[in-house]
């Protein structure tokens, strides 16, 4: 058996694998176990730090033609600032929020 060779991000892979449609089987009633663990968590978060979620999760369901879920859009958000972070490192200096912030979209 051969595999292709894929670009994907591992996290991109997972994402994709919730979405995978199985094939049928018959079960047992009641909602069948995520392929993915998951695990729910609870945020406070400002009116602008909502809205501006709002917009990302907006943005992502029409560039991915489907609904995308908020637990989604944080996940995305999150990897990608990872990504960035790990790019940008050596010269991201350990002082103010401000000087992190500048050094990881400057």
């Amino acid at each position: 058996m051969t595999e292709t060779p894929t670009n994907k991000s591992a996290w991109v892979q997972l994402y994709e694998a919730r979405r995978a449609v199985g094939t049928v089987t018959t079960r047992s009633p009641g909602r069948p176990p995520s392929s993915v663990p998951r695990h729910k968590v609870g945020i406070t978060l400002s009116q602008g730090e909502t809205s501006e979620l709002e917009v990302w999760q907006e943005r992502f369901s029409t560039l991915l033609g489907r609904k995308v879920s908020l637990g989604e859009t944080i996940g995305i958000l999150t990897r990608i600032c990872t990504a960035r972070l790990n790019i940008v490192s050596a010269s991201v200096p350990s002082g103010t929020l401000d000087e992190i912030v500048e050094a990881m979209i400057g």
